[in-house]
């Protein structure tokens, strides 16, 4: 097995590295890397932003928003924890290996830890834990002739912070009887010697999966320069990010002084594809006018803010002002 050494903390550099290796790169054999970022959640390809996270502290704390080529549920990082990815090439002509398949390789990550004295063990399709507390979630994916297997490993996060960011589905709560994200979660440190930090646990876990002496597998400046190219135009891509946010409706309302202010709003990939005010307030405006004019508008909040400065710089809604109005409309968003 490949070990790539990493020392980025740019997650979107992460993920166009693995969607490079699958796509650009010819590897014969299995390739093995392990990475940190700074504060960050990710999302699965398949979720709603809007739906999943906190939006607003998000943006007050200044945290990255990223999302993956793989499936699964979103994620907290930081660097109290590591990511690891697997790539590996997939047999010509098997059928067998077209189907997701988790078992090989958190087989791998369970052997390590169990071989540094961490009782880790399967706590769901894609879920390692320890003592019924989740440690790792794992996704995967088919890019190419290879297969991206990733996965999250909390050392020494703020699982706080992770409580704070994100919206667990309410199934995954109810479910299991518990209150919270930080309830059902650990961290690996706990169960570690006291003078383990992550860096002492990320190289012991290296040591058990590659080997004492391990392949390297190095990036030339050629390859850097394409992976950035992805990185970039891909990754770190506003369409990428909220633009495959699947089509969802919401409607928001607020008792405000000039009445009730109830605002629906239909949105398919990011944009606003449909905006309707309703209430009891009073206008001097033709709001389908405004309605008519968002269509098309990124469901961003500077987004509307800056249309609306642009062609609607006076209050819309008597004893609304436009401010309170673009709050209705992200509001718990």
């Amino acid at each position: 097995m490949l070990y790539l050494p990493t020392d980025s903390l740019d997650p979107n550099y992460y993920f166009a590295l693995e969607e490079y290796l699958m796509t650009q790169k010819a590897l014969k054999e299995d390739l093995f890397m392990i990475w940190q970022t700074d504060f960050t959640v990710m999302l699965g390809n398949y979720q709603n932003a809007y739906v999943e996270l906190n939006l607003p502290e998000l943006e007050k704390d200044q945290v990255a928003i990223t999302r993956r080529n793989t499936g699964g549920g979103t994620i907290f990082t930081d660097r109290g924890g590591w990511q690891f990815s697997f790539i590996t090439p997939r047999p010509q002509g098997d059928k067998r290996h077209e189907a997701i398949n988790f078992e090989r390789f958190m087989q791998s990550i369970i052997q390590a830890l169990q071989s540094l004295g961490f009782p880790a063990e399967m706590n769901s399709r894609n879920d390692l834990a320890i003592h019924g507390k989740k440690i790792s979630g794992n996704a995967q994916c088919f890019k190419g002739d290879y297969t991206l297997h990733h996965g999250s490993l909390l050392f020494d996060s703020d699982l706080s912070a992770m409580a704070c960011y994100l919206n667990p589905a309410k199934h995954k709560i109810i479910s299991k009887g518990i209150k919270s994200v930080k309830d059902r979660t650990t961290n690996i440190k706990n169960y570690c010697p006291d003078d383990w930090d992550a860096k002492t646990f990320k190289d012991a876990l290296v040591k058990e999966i590659i080997g004492e002496q391990p392949s390297y597998f190095h990036l030339s400046e050629e390859d850097e320069k394409a992976v950035q190219k992805i990185k970039q135009e891909k990754f770190e891509s506003w369409d990428w990010v909220f633009g495959r946010n699947p089509q969802f409706s919401l409607v928001n309302e607020a008792v405000l002084a000039g009445g009730l202010l109830k605002m629906h709003c239909q949105v398919e990939k990011g944009v606003i594809q449909s905006l309707v005010f309703e209430g009891d307030f009073f206008s001097a405006h033709d709001l389908s006018e405004v309605e008519e004019s968002l269509k098309g508008i990124s469901f961003n909040k500077e987004a509307v803010q800056n249309h609306f400065e642009k062609y609607y710089p006076q209050d819309l809604i008597h004893n609304i002002s436009n401010p309170k109005i673009i709050d209705t409309l992200f509001k718990n968003l």
